[in-house]
């Protein structure tokens, strides 16, 4: 994908318009998880939630697998077998060694998608196992969900109003319900770390993860000085500037301090997370990494629930190669239903994470890569993943309840979301 980067990355420098000119305090940002965790005998604990040690923001991401696939059935068996002799010749497998029961399974994990949204879009996840959940979005749809990442069988943190912090192991937990604070100044985990990243492909602006890690301004970052080992929280810092051996941090009273040893501030950086309002979010490695100036909240920033609306049945037009339109509701991949889900691709080994409500239109250009048009404008070429490449499923148009048609992705032409 190198030699799509130069043509995309220049575009994101439209995510500037999204910046205000004004600051936040600590106190009024309302982005922070909250809402009740009820345990399995009964008890209720409310306040700021934090999932695990992760988690803590509305923009932050809920991972795990599907149980299964609703959208099998409305596939052509001779499409199934298809698809399930080319899945098992890869493996290098031979079906017949296979019993009925296994053979099932291996069918099923050929359409098999990870399922991906927003904390924010979510109104309740019930725990229904040790390794399952049922997620319930906005508009009141369950999913059932399983395993997939360590979201799943984790402790669920929570800041009681009148206990304080506990952490409430899975196997206690019968529901976590969210919902909006309703006071301003509910003690909550901190506040985000907020900035602009500068890299090899331009300039970002948004809420930062730090080595897939630190994301709240009292997170520390971790490396060695000439004269010993430093611990600095984010809400110190200034600006941090990738050096030959490792970062040069400055702090707001302009000390600055060279500090290597440790992944926080050298090649071992697992990568940097920026989650960019009303975008997405895109994860840049420390290859692309030149540095990060640390900003305060702004005022339109901080006004982030009108990003998490309920979630919605994906529509829209799909246009074949042959100039033939099918208007109705739309099956992304044979998996994404739900604008509140994620489409996932690369580009030069950066990995973007989009809603669905933020595209307006995907566009096949080649087997292995498409371009995706932002509602807001922004385009991007992305590949090599099953959303946006010809590992994709298959797309399903329902024109009516009873009246549907399934895609290839070599016969679209295009899909303009409405």
């Amino acid at each position: 994908m190198n030699y799509l980067a130069k043509n995309i990355f220049f575009l994101f420098l439209i995510t500037q318009s999204f910046l205000g000119t004004f600051s936040v305090s600590a106190q009024s940002y309302p982005c922070y998880l909250y809402g009740s965790v009820t345990t399995i005998d009964g008890d209720v604990y409310k306040g700021a939630i934090r999932w695990g040690d992760e988690e803590v923001f509305l923009t932050d991401l809920f991972n795990a697998e599907k149980e299964e696939n609703p959208y099998l059935k409305y596939l052509p068996k001779s499409q199934i077998d298809k698809d399930q002799e080319k899945y098992m010749k890869k493996r290098g497998w031979d079906r017949f060694e296979f019993a009925f029961d296994d053979e099932r399974r291996n069918l099923t994990s050929v359409y098999d998608r990870k399922f991906q949204c927003r904390f924010g879009d979510i109104k309740s996840i019930s725990v229904t196992g040790s390794e399952s959940v049922s997620l319930e979005l906005k508009d009141g749809k369950f999913i059932n969900l399983r395993g997939g990442s360590n979201d799943v069988g984790t402790k669920v943190w929570v800041i009681d109003q009148e206990l304080g912090l506990l952490k409430i192991d899975w196997d206690r937990i019968d529901i976590v319900n969210f919902e909006a604070p309703i006071l301003s100044n509910v003690e909550n985990f901190g506040e985000p770390v907020y900035g602009k990243i500068t890299t090899t492909k331009g300039e970002f602006t948004g809420f930062i993860q730090w080595d897939h890690d630190e994301r709240l301004a009292g997170d520390k970052l971790d490396g060695r000085g000439r004269d010993g080992d430093l611990s600095i929280t984010f809400d110190k810092i200034k600006a941090i500037e990738k050096t030959e051996n490792g970062s040069r941090i400055t702090l707001h009273s302009n000390r600055q301090f060279e500090l290597t040893g440790e992944n926080d501030v050298n090649k071992y950086n697992r990568g940097i997370i920026v989650s960019i309002p009303k975008v997405g979010r895109v994860d840049f490695s420390w290859s692309h990494f030149l540095s990060l100036q640390l900003l305060p909240l702004t005022k339109n920033v901080a006004d982030c629930f009108s990003e998490f609306r309920v979630s919605e049945r994906l529509f829209g037009t799909l246009v074949t190669k042959d100039g033939k339109i099918f208007k109705g509701i739309i099956v992304y991949d044979l998996d994404e239903a739900m604008d509140s889900e994620i489409l996932n691709g690369l580009n030069d080994k950066l990995e973007f994470s989009i809603p669905f409500r933020n595209i307006g239109s995907i566009q096949p250009m080649a087997y292995n890569y498409c371009l995706v048009e932002l509602k807001n404008g922004m385009k991007l070429y992305l590949g090599d993943q099953s959303d946006v490449s010809n590992k994709n499923a298959g797309v399903i148009v329902f024109e009516k309840e009873d009246k549907y048609q399934n895609f290839r992705w070599e016969d679209i032409e295009r899909i303009d979301f409405m």
